[in-house]
């Protein structure tokens, strides 16, 4: 008999209190399920063996025995359906619990963790809000860019220290003299679906990579991209970059077919990575393990990811009159992938301090008046981020963060003599996509800011609409508030930030943004891999020293794994390292 069927019999048992002992005989028990005392004897000792009951039945006829319920009709729907998402039956148990998503919700993140299916290593966790389609060519936030190297590999990676690692190519060099960068692929490659991977798919990606805005003018400097055979992958360079390999390292430059940038493969997104992409909707992302996988098989099967949108009300409202935020407790941790209701200290918690900021831009684009350097200069006095981090304390929107004195927490600080104050616009307008730490900033710098006596209005955007907007010179506020949080390759990650990033180079307006770049393209022609960051400071540093970009603060991001994975590596976004996932069970 299935457990959905035994619940009915259950039911007709709830006059009784739960956890209560009652003396009752079989017969009275048999007639209030409107059963027969022999079936009423099976279906107590079923349930008494599944933990439901407590059953202690007396020998010889109408003795009364002892019968204590361990559930209401509530807490079997729950307790049952826990068992059914174990199993990994989620359409049961939604269908326990009358379809009630609220509480489904609450319950997978309870079960989060890692468990064997029929011998299969399934990982199951939970996360804040959806996930956009994991397109390698499209501008993503942390979280997806961490997915898409699940799903997608590169000609190469690179470490934080500026190292290459081979990857789809198993070797590379840099010819100086004619400037040309060779890749040499692994043979047999293969994307998910099964297509070959070799020089011919490749320089069609490429070619492709060129033409998209995404890329123009990281990749402007390649004259030809082509492939004398088809293990081998040419880009033939216009100027000298020897960092050009790091380069392609980044996370956009994931290798997939030519044909999904001209979204000719559907229904699915095809990958080149460790997991292929079973299923992406608006409730969860399933990956499983890519057989075919050019290195290491993963440990883990399956992982499943189930979204549930972050109600940004409950985050905080941008209301003058009041500020509503969530418990601090809760909003902490940079990711939060599964809650233990049992929850103790000594639960496993993971923290760093992210490779990057988060940051205010004043905006040259502005619609009103471009504001003053003096006026840029005051404000910065005025969001100094000690009076920002009271403001926070004071509004109950904390959050993990350290005060940033530059844009990375390794680079020398930038100290400010102070400034006089002096006029400012009667209205300022902020900027902000829906990421619960710049909201609560947002918060903050508008209350300093009316505390000088000037109107605030806060735009929020998706960060997709503020990245577009950005594209086409249409965020136009005053403030923006934003973040950088480098990838694994943070050498070619921040030169790709500095280059290409659309809203910074939006805000800085046409001159700077010009500058920035030249400086760029000369940096790249004679700097190694290995020193991008520590060249790259002074550039960077002058936005900051411009009053153009002014650092609040290095987000300390935590992941509470709360006991549910085990000798698990963090990767540099904050999430656990899927393939190596493992159980001894």
């Amino acid at each position: 008999m299935s457990d959905v069927n035994m619940m009915r019999y259950y039911a007709r048992l709830t006059s009784f209190d739960a956890n209560t002992p009652h003396a009752v005989t079989l017969a009275e028990l048999a007639d209030l399920m409107f059963t027969s005392v022999r079936h009423a004897r099976t279906l107590l000792g079923r349930m008494h063996q599944a933990q439901w009951v407590v059953w202690e039945p007396k020998a010889g006829r109408n003795q009364r025995s002892n019968l204590t319920l361990r559930y209401d009709v509530q807490g079997l729907n729950r307790h049952i359906a826990s068992k059914l998402i174990a199993e990994g039956k989620y359409e049961k148990a939604l269908a326990v619990l009358d379809d009630d998503r609220t509480v489904f919700g609450s319950l997978l993140q309870e079960t989060s963790g890692a468990t064997l299916r029929q011998g299969l290593l399934h990982v199951q966790l939970t996360y804040k809000r959806r996930f956009e389609a994991l397109f390698p060519h499209h501008v993503h936030r942390s979280s997806e860019r961490f997915l898409l190297r699940q799903v997608f590999s590169c000609l190469v990676s690179c470490s934080s220290d500026g190292v290459l690692k081979p990857e789809l190519a198993h070797h590379w060099d840099y010819n100086g003299e004619t400037q040309t960068w060779t890749f040499y692929l692994r043979p047999g490659l293969t994307f998910h679906n099964g297509q070959l991977i070799d020089g011919e798919q490749l320089v069609l990606l490429f070619e492709q990579l060129k033409a998209h805005s995404f890329y123009q003018s990281e990749l402007e400097h390649v004259e030809q991209v082509y492939s004398d055979q088809p293990l081998r992958l040419c880009f033939k360079l216009s100027k000298a970059d020897t960092g050009f390999a790091g380069l392609l390292a980044g996370v956009k430059y994931s290798i997939q077919p030519a044909a999904q940038l001209q979204g000719l493969i559907a229904p699915n997104i095809v990958g080149s990575g460790p997991f292929i992409i079973a299923e992406h909707d608006a409730e969860r992302i399933k990956l499983k393990a890519f057989e075919h996988f050019f290195s290491t098989r993963s440990l883990t099967d399956e992982v499943t990811i189930w979204q549930f949108e972050e109600e940004l009300a409950k985050v905080t409202n941008f209301d003058q009159s009041e500020i509503q935020v969530a418990p601090e407790e809760d909003a902490s941790c940079f990711h939060q992938l599964g809650r233990d209701v049992n929850a103790t200290e000594t639960d496993e918690q993971y923290s760093r301090v992210e490779d990057g900021c988060l940051f205010v831009l004043f905006n040259h684009n502005a619609s009103q008046q471009m504001l003053t350097i003096e006026q840029r200069k005051f404000l910065a006095d005025c969001f100094k981020p000690s009076l920002v981090h009271e403001q926070l304390e004071l509004n109950r929107g904390m959050f993990g963060l350290q005060h940033a004195k530059n844009i990375l927490p390794s680079w020398s600080p930038v100290y400010r003599m102070p400034n006089s104050p002096c006029a400012l616009p009667r209205k300022l307008t902020i900027a902000v996509y829906d990421y619960y730490a710049l909201y609560r900033c947002a918060v903050s710098i508008a209350d300093l800011l009316r505390f000088q006596g000037v109107e605030v209005e806060v735009n929020t955007y998706s960060f997709r609409d503020l990245t577009q907007r950005s594209q086409v010179n249409q965020l136009n506020e005053d403030l923006i508030l934003c973040n950088l949080n480098l990838d694994d390759n943070a050498p070619s990650s921040l030169f790709s930030w500095l280059m290409n990033d659309p809203v910074l180079h939006s805000a800085l307006g046409q001159q700077s943004s010009e500058w920035l770049k030249l400086q760029l393209d000369q940096h790249k022609a004679s700097v190694e891999l290995e020193d991008y960051l520590e060249r790259l400071e002074p550039i960077a540093t002058s936005l900051v020293t411009d009053y153009w970009l002014l650092p609040l603060f290095h987000h300390l991001q935590t992941v509470r794994f709360q006991g549910i994975l085990k000798n698990v590596a963090i990767t540099n976004w904050g999430w656990p390292e899927f393939k190596d996932v493992w159980s001894v069970d």
